[in-house]
């Protein structure tokens, strides 16, 4: 973490979060957990969370945040920048590669992680990871012109973009982590849609959030991605997920 403290501090610091409500505690059960926060909603995204173990470790979805409960800097975004969402679409659909999308709240653009980087070798180097920041880059200076002067960036909770947070904020700008919706996730969607249909000419992709709503949890959407999978292994295999451990 960028903000070494001892375990006791970090404690009395996020109590102090849950107190004044930008934090609420999570009940796992888990005999090594010690204790589980996740944000309240606003400032601080429900997607966000943190966990200290009894081993002293801690994990952390996104370590600013958790530098910004310490110093009591949470919240303090300035508003005369424009604001950038960026979200990821098509992460768990084992065909094709995946988007990377950015709107300025008026458009949308995207850019494509090639199905290539989710297969051995470069899979087994997570290089989608560093293709995902590339690109995302790319949309926020070149397309969008944004400069660490003009915007700051809100950007799904999702681990695709963990590299693309790290790249941004390297890069001088302002990234909050938050859950992306209406107009950059609504879209997207329809966008990968459009994408799978074009690259394997059968209209198969499906939106997991919209299943998950319609059909009542994860059972369905398994249904849907093995589904997808059969169909990919006879008639494009080539365009498979690969890399991921349970096509092994």
């Amino acid at each position: 973490m960028g903000n070494m403290v001892t375990s006791l501090s970090l404690e009395e610091a996020l109590a102090k979060a849950s107190q004044a409500g930008l934090i609420v505690p999570r009940k796992e059960n888990n005999q090594y957990l010690k204790v589980s926060y996740k944000g309240a909603g606003n400032p601080i995204s429900e997607k966000w969370n943190v966990k200290i173990y009894t081993s002293g470790s801690v994990v952390c979805v996104d370590e600013k945040v958790l530098d910004d409960i310490l110093d009591n800097r949470v919240g303090i975004v300035d508003i005369s920048k424009a604001v950038l969402q960026c979200d990821d679409s098509g992460w768990g659909f084992p065909l094709c590669g995946c988007l990377v999308g950015m709107t300025d709240g008026e458009r949308v653009e995207t850019a494509v992680v090639d199905v290539s980087y989710f297969q051995p070798p470069a899979f087994d180097n997570k290089a989608y990871l560093t293709e995902y920041a590339r690109k995302g880059l790319y949309l926020a200076t070149k397309v969008f012109g944004a400069t660490p002067e003009t915007h700051r960036i809100e950007i799904c909770t999702g681990y695709v973009n963990s590299e693309l947070r790290k790249l941004l904020r390297s890069r001088g700008f302002d990234v909050t982590v938050v859950e992306i919706k209406g107009l950059l996730q609504d879209t997207l969607e329809d966008l990968f849609k459009q994408y799978v249909r074009k690259t394997i000419g059968v209209d198969l992709a499906y939106d997991p959030k919209e299943i998950k709503e319609q059909s009542g949890g994860k059972k369905a959407i398994a249904t849907y991605y093995y589904k997808v999978l059969e169909w990919g292994k006879l008639n494009a295999p080539h365009l498979l997920k690969t890399g991921w451990q349970s096509m092994r």
